[in-house]
């Protein structure tokens, strides 16, 4: 009798490590990061043109910076999918001013444009940079003196493509880094030949927010299969529970 006993618990014991698998739960959970460039509103081009070098004249200003969002703990449990993407508005404006020094002999005129390059790249695992590329442009002509101002904004959003990393690129303790990088242009594109002028870059703001989601079964990783040895003692515990049942028929 006893041993029927022990022959049954082991028989239970397997069904519950089996049925762990049978009952696990897809879950998600993620993580947002938000960055800011603020307005730089002192860019200015004074020259039209190209260098000896055929250069094209610019004043070009750089900033970074560097974000991070938290890998998958794989204690929750397997990963099953990853997202990455990016949510970001940008604003920018283009002021060009075209003075002429004769008096009265001549007409002032400019033309110039403000740029915005941003790019938000992945840097382990290492991923292409996300680009967004926006231009506002300027351009006047008037008696002695002119300004001509425009202004844009819209949003910069995007998913990164992850099809050529495996899952466990974004298992672990340390973060995912991102390098989110803006560049600034002035480029005075024309300027009367006896005129003074300027091209400025400005309203240049940039900010928004990063996300990262993870899909994953919840049942913890060694207990996804069944081992063998459960297994085995399932096979043990019907044996057992069809030799006492044949028993009791012969009695």
């Amino acid at each position: 009798m006893k041993i029927k006993n022990i022959v049954m618990k082991a028989a239970f014991l397997a069904l519950c490590t089996t049925s762990a698998t049978v009952n696990a739960t897809v879950m998600s959970i993620g993580d947002m990061v938000s960055f800011n460039f603020a307005e730089n509103n002192y860019i200015y081009d004074r020259n039209a043109g190209t260098d000896s070098a055929g250069n094209n004249y610019q004043a070009v200003v750089r900033d970074v910076q560097t974000v991070s969002l938290d890998r998958f703990d794989a204690s929750l449990g397997s990963l099953i999918d990853v997202d990455i993407w990016f949510e970001t508005e940008w604003s920018l404006g283009s002021i060009v001013h075209s003075h002429d020094y004769r008096y009265r002999t001549a007409t002032a005129s400019g033309a110039g444009r403000s740029i915005s390059n941003q790019a938000i790249r992945l840097i382990d695992p290492n991923r292409e940079v996300e680009r967004n590329h926006e231009v506002v442009r300027s351009n006047c002509r008037d008696l002695e003196s002119c300004t001509d101002r425009n202004t844009d904004d819209g949003s910069f959003d995007g998913i990164f493509e992850l099809d050529g990393f495996a899952l466990s690129d974004f298992i672990g303790i340390d973060d995912l880094d991102f390098r989110v990088v803006r560049t600034l242009i002035a480029d005075l594109t024309r300027c009367g030949t006896f005129d003074n002028c300027y091209q400025r870059n400005k309203y240049n703001a940039w900010g928004g927010d990063l996300y990262v989601s993870y899909t994953y079964d919840d049942t913890p990783v060694e207990h996804s299969v069944p081992e063998p040895s459960s297994l085995a003692l399932l096979g043990l515990g019907l044996l057992g529970f069809g030799a006492s049942r044949l028993r009791q028929r012969k009695s």
